[in-house]
């Protein structure tokens, strides 16, 4: 019989996760520059040559799910989600840690549970070969895809902020004073 070894699969695993989701961060933060450049062009070319694109407000709309849902596993690894503490808070430190952990898996479960349901209409927008109703036409599950992939990293950050403790995985997650 083997002992596990600080260098085992979990550690592994948590390390890919951490470095899926940064540059998941990395690409949602790029999105929102990117959103920026298409107003200033947008921008541009409507009030200074009376050409205004048809394509950009699509666009925008479409970065700012990106952002969104790209960025939301690193924010709850990092305890940026929104956490209301007063109640662990004002507990003894024990009976608090075990409040904070339940409200981890009830993250968890909530965020996965959401992952589930648009994984389901990810499945199904592919099947029907639904495309958006914009000006540049594309298949619609590539943007339900990027939300399955946001609440299921954000569910198994909460996941494994509930396992770790309250001492959590990163920072303080989210226990704030």
């Amino acid at each position: 019989m083997t002992t596990p070894t600080p260098g085992g699969l979990l550690p592994r695993l948590g390390t890919a996760h951490d470095v899926i989701s940064h540059t998941g961060f990395v690409l949602g933060a790029g999105a929102i520059g990117l959103i920026v450049v298409i107003y200033a062009y947008e921008v541009t070319m409507r009030y200074f040559f009376v050409a205004p694109t048809m394509w950009a407000s699509d666009f925008v709309s479409f970065l700012l799910l990106f952002s969104v849902f790209l960025v939301m596993p690193w924010l709850t690894r990092e305890g940026g989600h929104v956490a209301v503490t007063l109640l662990p808070d004002m507990l003894p430190e024990r009976l608090g840690a075990l409040v904070l952990r339940l409200g981890w898996v009830a993250g968890a479960a909530a965020c996965l549970w959401a992952a589930w349901i648009s994984l389901q209409e990810n499945i199904v927008l592919f099947e029907r070969g639904t495309a958006t109703l914009t000006v540049v036409r594309f298949p619609k599950w590539t943007l339900t895809a990027v939300i399955t992939y946001g609440l299921l990293n954000s569910g198994l950050y909460f996941a494994r902020l509930a396992v770790a403790g309250a001492t959590g995985v990163q920072g303080d997650g989210g226990r704030h004073a």
